[in-house]
C-alpha cells in the first residue's frame, strides 16, 4: 500500500513544473519527505517489535508464576481438607471401644503424628515466600514504575510538542511521543489489572501515540499543523496529566508494604485497582479525533448501517435478553443504565448460578451488540468444528444469518471464532461478529456485534477487472499458496475493496496477502504468530 500511494505521488511530482524556493525540484522533496517518513516509521516499528519480545516474555513469566501460586493455594485446600479428615477420625475414635480400641488409638496416634508432620511441612511451605512470589512482585512492581516513567515521558514531549514553533524539533518530540506510548502500554499490559479497570488509559496512551504519529506524517508530508490538530493534541496532553497526576497518588499512597500481588484477587478494597477504576470515569471527558488511524474516535460519526426498526424501552430489553438465554436458567435480570457511543444501548445483567452475565441491547430495532459471561473453563471437551457449530446456532437464534467462519483461536480453553459475512462466495469483512464459546461446556459465554451492525447492509459486489493469475503475479515466489478465496476488506473508514485473498506459507509462517483486484496493488498482508493468547494476526 506504501508503494502505491508512492508512485501516486511521484506521478504527482512529475507533473509539476515548478521548482520550491530552495531549488529542489518537488519530485526530489517528494522523495525525500517519503524517505524520512520510512526512516521515523522503522524506527517506531523497531521499538515495537522489541517491545512485544519483551512483553510476551513478561507475560509468559507472570502466567508461569500465577499457576504456581495457584497450585499453592490448592496445596493449601488440601491441607485443610486433610486436617478435617484427621478431626474427624479423631472424633471417632473417641466414641469408639472393645477389644481393637489400643491398635485403633495406636493407629489413629501415628496417623496423627504423620499429620502433624505434613501440616507442618505444608505450613512451612504456604507461610514462607518461594523464589516464584519474589520474580512475581518484582515483574509487577517493575510494569507499574516503567508506566509512570513512560507517562512521565509523554507529558513532557507534549509539553514541548505544543510550546515549540520549530517543525524539525516538533517532529523529534511527537516520535518520542510515539514510543514513549508504545512503551506504557507494554507496561499497562503487564500489570494484572482486568480489561474493565484498563480500558480508560489503554485507550488513552494508543490514542497518544497514533495520533503523534498522524501529526508527524502531516509534517513529512509538507502539510502544515492545524489549530483544530492543536486543540486536540491540548487536550490529550490534559487527559494524559490527569492520568500522570493519578499514576503519582498511588506511588505516594501505597507505602512501603504495598503488595502488588494482591491485585490478583480483583478486590474493591486494592490501591491500585481503585485508583484505575476511578479513571475509567474520566472518559467522558475524552477528547474526540476524528483522523485515519486505528484508534480513531471517527467511528462515532458514522452511519449505523445495520439496525433498523422502532426503538425498544428498558423493559423491552430485559425481555430480549431473557428471550436470548433462555436456556441459560438465568435469574435477577436488570436494566442497569444505558450506553452511549457508536450505538446506544441498554446494559442489561443477570446470574447464572452465583456469576454475573452482562450484555447490551441496542436502543434502536433491540438488537444484541455484545454480552460478556465470565464462566470458568478448566478443560477442552470440544472440537473446533463442534465450536463452530455452537456458535452458529448462537447466531441463528438472534436471527444472523450468512455468516461464515473467517478465523479460530483456541486460548485459555476457549474458543475464540470471527464470524463476516458472506455474499455471492465473497466475505464481506466488515461485517464481522466475534463469538467465544467454553471448550468444556460448549456453552457460549460471549459475542462482540458491534461491527456488524455498525456496518451490515445490503451491497452490491462488484466485479474483478484482473484475474486471479494476474494477481498472483504480484505475490512473492518464495510463498506456497494454500488458498484463494474473493473477499471485500476495509479501506480506511468509508471504503471497500473488492480483493484477491491468499492464504500461504513460506518459511514456516503463515501469511494473508490481500491483492486489490482492479488495481493488482496489495492492500494488506498479514502474518500468523504464536502467543500466550494463542494465534494472531500481525
Amino acid at each position: 500500500m506504501e508503494e502505491f500511494e508512492k508512485n501516486n505521488a511521484v506521478e504527482k511530482a512529475e507533473s509539476a513544473m515548478t521548482d520550491s524556493q530552495d531549488g529542489k525540484k518537488p519530485l526530489e522533496i517528494l522523495l525525500e519527505r517519503e524517505t524520512q517518513r520510512v526512516e521515523q516509521e522503522k524506527k517506531i516499528e523497531t521499538i515495537r517489535e522489541k517491545e512485544q519480545k519483551s512483553a510476551l516474555k513478561k507475560r509468559a513469566k507472570a502466567v508461569f508464576l500465577q499457576e504456581k501460586m495457584k497450585e499453592r493455594a490448592e496445596m493449601k485446600e488440601r491441607k485443610a481438607k486433610l486436617k478435617a479428615e484427621r478431626n474427624e477420625r479423631h472424633g471417632k475414635t473417641q466414641n469408639s471401644g472393645g477389644g481393637k480400641k489400643k491398635g485403633l488409638i495406636a493407629a489413629v496416634i501415628s496417623l496423627g503424628i504423620a499429620t502433624v508432620v505434613l501440616s507442618s511441612a505444608l505450613m512451612v511451605t504456604l507461610l514462607t515466600p518461594s523464589k516464584a512470589d519474589g520474580m512475581l512482585e518484582q515483574a509487577y512492581n517493575r510494569a507499574f514504575y516503567d508506566t509512570v516513567e513512560q507517562v512521565d515521558n509523554i507529558d513532557l514531549n507534549l509539553a514541548k510538542a505544543l510550546s515549540t514553533k520549530d517543525e524539525s524539533a516538533l517532529q523529534k518530540y511527537l516520535v518520542n511521543v510515539a514510543i514513549n506510548s508504545e512503551l506504557a502500554e507494554s507496561d499497562l499490559q503487564q500489570l494484572p489489572l482486568q480489561d474493565q479497570s484498563k480500558f480508560y488509559t489503554t485507550k488513552l496512551v494508543n490514542q497518544i501515540g497514533d495520533y503523534a504519529k498522524y501529526l508527524n506524517n502531516k509534517l513529512i508530508n509538507g502539510e502544515t499543523i492545524s489549530e483544530q490538530d492543536i486543540l486536540a493534541l491540548q487536550g490529550l496532553y490534559k487527559e494524559n496529566k490527569t492520568f500522570r497526576e493519578a499514576l503519582h497518588k498511588m506511588y505516594n499512597e501505597m507505602g512501603e508494604d504495598y503488595s502488588f500481588s494482591t491485585m490478583i484477587d480483583g478486590g474493591d478494597g486494592n490501591l491500585i485497582i481503585n485508583n484505575f477504576n476511578q479513571l475509567q470515569n474520566l472518559s467522558v471527558e475524552y477528547p474526540e479525533l476524528i483522523y485515519d488511524g486505528p484508534f480513531s474516535d471517527g467511528q462515532n460519526k458514522r452511519e449505523i448501517k445495520g439496525l433498523s426498526g422502532e426503538d425498544v424501552d428498558k423493559m423491552r430489553a430485559e425481555e430480549i435478553f431473557k428471550k436470548a438465554f433462555a436456556k441459560y436458567n438465568i435469574t435477577d435480570v436488570q436494566s442497569v443504565g444505558t450506553a452511549s457511543g457508536v450505538i446506544e444501548c441498554f446494559n442489561v445483567q443477570g446470574k447464572i448460578k452465583d456469576e454475573q452475565i452482562f450484555a447490551q441491547i441496542s436502543k434502536k430495532g433491540g438488537k444484541m451488540i455484545m454480552f460478556d459471561y465470565a464462566g470458568s473453563c478448566k478443560d477442552v471437551n470440544i472440537t473446533r468444528d463442534r465450536a463452530v457449530e455452537r456458535a452458529q446456532e448462537f447466531l441463528t437464534s438472534l436471527e444472523i444469518k450468512d455468516m461464515t467462519p473467517v478465523w479460530i483461536n483456541l486460548a485459555n480453553n476457549v474458543y475464540t471464532i470471527n464470524f463476516a459475512y458472506e455474499k455471492d462466495n465473497v466475505i464481506v469483512y466488515n461485517d464481522l461478529i466475534k463469538v467465544r464459546v467454553c471448550a468444556e461446556t460448549e456453552m457460549v459465554i460471549g459475542m462482540e456485534a458491534r461491527g456488524y451492525y455498525t456496518n451490515h447492509t445490503e451491497r452490491q459486489i462488484p466485479s474483478p477487472t484482473i484475474s486471479e493469475a494476474v494477481a498472483r503475479q504480484n505475490l512473492s515466489q518464495s510463498i506456497e499458496i494454500e488458498n484463494v478465496q474473493m473477499a471485500l476488506v476495509p479501506i480506511g473508514m468509508n471504503t471497500e475493496r473488492l480483493a484477491y485473498e491468499f492464504y500461504g506459507k513460506a518459511d514456516s509462517n503463515t501469511y494473508y496477502i490481500y491483492i486489490d483486484a482492479q488495481t493488482g496493488k496489495q492492500i494488506e498482508m498479514f502474518m500468523v504468530i504464536d502467543s500466550l493468547g494463542g494465534q494472531m494476526l500481525i
